[in-house]
């Protein structure tokens, strides 16, 4: 069996492993919110950083997005998505499925197809 043991000294003090990272966390915030000042002078920065990027529109969105945008299922996306009616993109390990295949879907509608199974009359069998 491996023993580790981890400790974190600062200033000759030992610390918890979380005040380190509290610590690497305030550093981190605060250098970007510096930079954000810098590059957009005109700027508040005061919560998290959502603002930034609202003027461009969105290129793509996830399953589940897409399907909140028109108002389906995510499971009804997943399935059409494996039908090929719409399409997806991958970046990295994330599925997207890119806004002008939602604005087609929603401009053209999903054509609707009927199981080709044969049911009751069709197949040659009483239904009762």
């Amino acid at each position: 069996m491996l023993n580790l043991e981890i400790r974190f000294v600062v200033q000759g003090k030992e610390v918890s492993a979380d005040s380190v990272v509290e610590g690497i966390v305030r550093e981190v915030r605060a250098t970007v919110r510096e930079e954000i000042s810098r590059n957009f002078p005109n700027q508040q920065v005061s919560g998290p950083l959502r603002g930034i990027d609202s003027e461009k529109p969105r290129q793509a969105v996830s399953i589940r997005e897409a399907a909140h945008l028109l108002s389906i299922s995510p499971r009804t996306v997943d399935k059409y998505v494996a039908l090929k009616v719409i399409r997806t993109v991958r970046v990295g390990r994330r599925v997207l499925v890119p806004m002008a295949s939602v604005n087609e879907i929603v401009a053209r509608g999903i054509p609707w197809r009927r199981n080709q199974k044969p049911t009751g009359e069709q197949s040659g069998r009483a239904s009762i």
